[in-house]
């Protein structure tokens, strides 16, 4: 196997001792046992295609990293849009902050109620951070919605989760609120759980390709078509499944929850309410094409199936990861550099380019 990898490639595998190389090319990092003790039902484990993308410059530090996916093309495109940008990519994150919802049906006064929240916010938040030492609810918001069945009351508590995804804990802390927002409102608490449109959990990645690695028509080009995503959704939807790519193969990997990403991925896009690109590309005064990807990101380091999953935190050593934020960082960055390699594959040589 090793011998028909590059000089880079077996320089990263080489770092393994004989039991994590298992990892990667016998168990897949789990066992049926694991499996069960993880999920309910199990009747076997599925297996995925583990690859490394190259040419990655991430604030100032090269990297290799690793991504897994079944489909042709990932991981050529995110190299080929990594190699076109030699100075790398610069991404940072917001934070780490999500956001738990407690619904609050059939409120006699909505005003009084919202004053009895806020009056109450201090020993809320207080109660809240009994379920964890080292996560924190940082604030609590309240909106009203006028929606088909009348108008509600949503009161919405901001945690800092930290190196998790926070799932668990945010629905932990609404459960746990729940009956004293009841009492206070006169309402009925009905759905207690987790957003995952995470708005103060984005990341935000730049990158920079000099004019002349281009030329000044496929730069046009690029621009041309990243303004067609930007008016029609229907491309914006293929757009953004191109940059998902990248970044579900790099959750994948690092056994993060996709589906969470995801569907704040595409809520975000909608968010002014007409479904948008997360990329936006566009010619600086020197000529060169100045690349950005912005979108939420709940990833994590910790917790969860990571815990359990031994090729999960292989993969995170490999990658020089320890945080939530760098892990972000990362495929926030292999997002975008997969929309610019295929972007250019496109008005170059074609569609036919990226399946071949």
């Amino acid at each position: 196997m090793r011998s028909h990898l590059s000089d880079e490639r077996t320089k990263l595998l080489k770092q393994l001792s004989d039991e994590e190389l298992d990892l990667f090319t016998l168990t897949g990092g789990i066992d049926m046992e694991t499996a069960d003790q993880m999920r309910e039902n199990v009747i076997g484990i599925t297996k995925m295609p583990l690859g490394v993308a190259e040419n990655f410059i991430i604030n100032g530090n090269p990297a290799l990293i690793p991504i897994a996916t079944e489909e042709r093309s990932v991981i050529m495109q995110a190299s080929i849009g990594a190699g076109l940008i030699p100075e790398g990519f610069t991404a940072y994150t917001s934070g780490n902050i999500m956001l738990g919802q407690i619904q609050v049906l059939e409120v006699p006064d909505m005003d009084a109620a919202e004053e009895a929240v806020l009056a109450e916010k201090a020993a809320l938040l207080v109660d809240a951070n009994t379920l964890s030492r080292s996560r924190k609810a940082v604030d609590l918001q309240i909106k009203r919605l006028d929606t088909a069945v009348g108008e509600m009351l949503i009161v919405e508590i901001f945690t800092d989760v930290r190196d998790s995804m926070g799932a668990n804990l945010i629905d932990s802390m609404c459960e746990l609120l729940a009956p004293t927002i009841a009492r206070i409102t006169g309402g009925r608490t009905l759905l207690r759980i987790l957003s995952n449109l995470a708005t103060r959990r984005v990341v935000t990645v730049a990158a920079r390709v000099p004019a002349e690695n281009l030329g000044s028509d496929v730069i046009d080009d690029i621009i041309a078509a990243d303004a067609f995503a930007w008016a029609d959704p229907y491309r914006a939807a293929t757009s953004n499944k191109g940059i998902m790519n990248g970044v579900i193969g790099v959750l994948l990997a690092t056994s993060n929850d996709t589906r969470a990403v995801e569907a704040g991925a595409h809520s975000y896009a909608s968010i002014t309410g007409t479904y948008r690109p997360l990329t936006k590309w566009r010619k600086a005064d020197n000529g060169d094409l100045m690349g950005t990807l912005a979108m939420p990101m709940g990833v994590a380091t910790v917790g969860g199936v990571i815990q359990s999953h031994e090729l999960a935190k292989v993969v995170l050593r490999l990658m020089n990861v320890e945080t939530a934020r760098e892990l972000a960082i990362i495929a926030g960055s292999v997002g975008l550099a997969c929309n610019l390699g295929a972007l250019y594959s496109m008005v170059t040589e074609g569609i036919k380019s990226i399946q071949d």
